[in-house]
């Protein structure tokens, strides 16, 4: 029986992971207004009774669509950063690099966590996460930067150069922001790097 058990707790995790992925997908092509249980259900391939059963609510699964985006963006980054420990003066090429996945290959999460920040102008509960993410970025940069108050400028600096990259579509040239946040990021160096 345990097996069992075990077989539909993976199931459901699996189907759970299926739906984030299918909201991400959802707000990233229509925005963060389009995101229904409806829209996630179909996008997903699964029943509407599904996607509700694993999110009871619309505020559940925008916020945990947008937590879903953002520790996928952000642990990629953390992963990163971490395995570049002893080379603290590489920070600047790796955050660009990074930034330039988020307007290339990681696309669709970026959008998605964009489109959320700015839903959370019109609904606080999104606003803790936002504020998680600007404090795990700024983890990431205070020890080259100097301080966290600098730091939280610096990640706030990336996100406006990623967002404008973003907003221009197709036109959006990944290796012009990878040379944009390396330059930023090089700026605000202490000066002990």
């Amino acid at each position: 029986m345990e097996n069992k058990q075990d077989g539909r707790l993976e199931r459901g995790r699996a189907r759970r992971e299926l739906l984030l992925d299918a909201a991400v997908a959802v707000i990233a092509v229509g925005g963060s207004g389009t995101l229904t249980h409806r829209a996630v259900a179909a996008e997903a391939g699964v029943s509407l009774a599904s996607a509700t059963y694993h999110f009871p609510s619309a505020d559940e699964l925008r916020r945990a669509a947008f937590d879903h985006a953002g520790s996928r963006i952000g642990l990629a980054f953390r992963a990163l950063v971490e395995a570049h420990l002893t080379q603290p003066e590489r920070l600047p090429e790796l955050t660009g690099a990074h930034a330039r996945t988020l307007v290339g290959a990681a696309r669709q999460d970026t959008v998605a966590v964009y489109e959320m920040i700015l839903a959370s102008t019109h609904d606080e509960n999104l606003r803790p996460v936002i504020q998680e993410l600007d404090g795990h970025l700024a983890d990431l940069l205070t020890g080259y930067v100097g301080d966290r108050s600098t730091a939280l400028i610096v990640a706030s600096s990336i996100q406006g150069v990623i967002l404008s990259h973003i907003a221009r579509g197709d036109s959006a040239d990944p290796d012009a922001v990878c040379s944009a946040v390396t330059a930023l990021v090089r700026r605000f160096a202490a000066p002990s790097n």
